[in-house]
């Protein structure tokens, strides 16, 4: 398996012009996981699959908790700034053309999170699926447009309503074009978010990649 700068990856057979999708899992799993989701959400679109680099109860994280489970916000900041490393360097090498838009779920979406906060212009905008505030009182950068969409679910059994809500605020008052949705689930994937991630890929991204075909 390819990796760079640390990270082993996974990689669509064909890549174009529109930013890529990078795919962060979540705790315990690993690159194959979010892999259905995007064939579902964007069959054709370009992507990149990270395999976290802590092992993490038989699977792989991005970043380590604590044993009463919170966050290990030094070991987050750490692993962020190699993760944003990654996306410098895969842009560097022309594994990608240009800047990703991060798909994060639960332990990616954290990471994603953070990745935004630290350096907003690494990304093209973001996909947060359960996520958590890496920092609630985190002094967020300016990302005006910055294209984010957050999903949750109603009766998640590992966040509480005011996560989404919070992390949402967060960007929005950064500047950010944050969408949000709330699906009839818990934890886990509901089959209409893969419907709900495609239609907002169209309308956000549509237009740019077409005005960047005819430049």
């Amino acid at each position: 398996m390819p990796h760079l700068q640390g990270f082993h990856y996974l990689t669509s057979p064909a890549a174009d012009d529109r930013p890529p999708l990078l795919l962060l899992h979540g705790s315990s799993r690993d690159e194959t996981e979010l892999l259905p989701l995007a064939d579902a959400a964007a069959p054709d679109w370009p992507y990149l699959s990270l395999r976290g680099g802590i092992p993490w109860y038989g699977g792989h994280a991005f970043f380590r908790r604590k044993p009463d489970r919170s966050l290990d916000r030094a070991d987050l900041a750490h692993q962020t700034e190699c993760l944003r490393d990654f996306i410098h360097a895969a842009v560097e090498t022309g594994l990608i053309a240009r800047p990703p838009i991060v798909l994060g779920f639960s332990n990616g979406a954290i990471i994603a999170s953070a990745l935004l906060i630290r350096d907003p212009t690494c990304t093209a905008g973001a996909i947060l699926i359960r996520p958590l505030s890496p920092d609630r009182d985190a002094d967020v950068p300016p990302m005006p447009g910055k294209p984010i969409l957050v999903l949750s679910g109603d009766h998640d059994d590992r966040r509480v309503p005011e996560d989404a809500t919070h992390i949402a605020a967060q960007f929005e008052h950064a500047g950010a074009a944050v969408v949000s949705h709330i699906s009839p689930t818990d934890h886990h994937l509901h089959p209409s978010e893969a419907k709900i991630i495609a239609g907002w890929l169209e309308t956000t991204f549509f237009t740019l990649v077409a005005n960047d075909h005819h430049r």
